[in-house]
């Protein structure tokens, strides 16, 4: 990756009042950097899809607390990056991890349309993918959890990850978006 040529920080404070005109400060930000090479349609249509999630993420998880947002503008790619302060994604904790030693790779979510997969780097370092769905991986709707944001973000991204700090109890997720 080359230098960044623009990065926008940005609080938002986790109220559903504010979710669209942050929505709209963030979009337009990414409109007025995007190279000319770029698809602008397309990325702008999958930024608004992720930021939209992220900020409603924001809204739901993060309680009281602002969320913040980086968006960085590469030659070659956009990445978008969302910190706050609280409770890991509850796949960090131990008994939702597969051992790492092992397989490092879980099935979250599964339908006929897409199964989505965790994929542990570290410990609490967490790599998104999505394959088109089977009828052989279908979860019983009973093991179905609540996976559709981290679906459609993934889904939007080239790479989309989640890295929880134990120290500073912060939350981040990463996006990237190639051009």
């Amino acid at each position: 990756m080359q230098n960044c040529a623009e990065k926008l920080c940005f609080e938002f404070n986790n109220n559903a009042d504010r979710l669209v005109s942050s929505l709209e400060y963030m979009l337009e930000h990414i409109a007025g950097n995007l190279p000319a090479r770029a698809d602008a349609e397309d990325i702008l249509f999958k930024s608004k899809v992720i930021i939209t999630e992220l900020l409603t993420n924001g809204i739901k998880h993060a309680g009281n607390n602002n969320t913040s947002f980086e968006i960085e503008t590469y030659p070659d790619c956009l990445i978008i990056r969302k910190t706050d302060q609280g409770a890991p994604l509850y796949l960090v904790e131990p008994d939702h991890q597969p051992a790492l030693a092992g397989d490092n790779k879980k099935l979250i979510s599964a339908d006929m349309l897409n199964s989505l997969y965790a994929i542990w780097e570290s410990e609490n370092h967490i790599r998104f993918a999505s394959e088109e769905g089977t009828f052989d991986e279908v979860l019983p709707v009973e093991q179905v959890m609540e996976h559709f944001g981290i679906l459609i973000i993934t889904c939007s991204s080239d790479e989309f990850t989640y890295i929880y700090d134990k120290q500073t109890h912060s939350n981040t997720f990463r996006v990237q978006l190639l051009f």
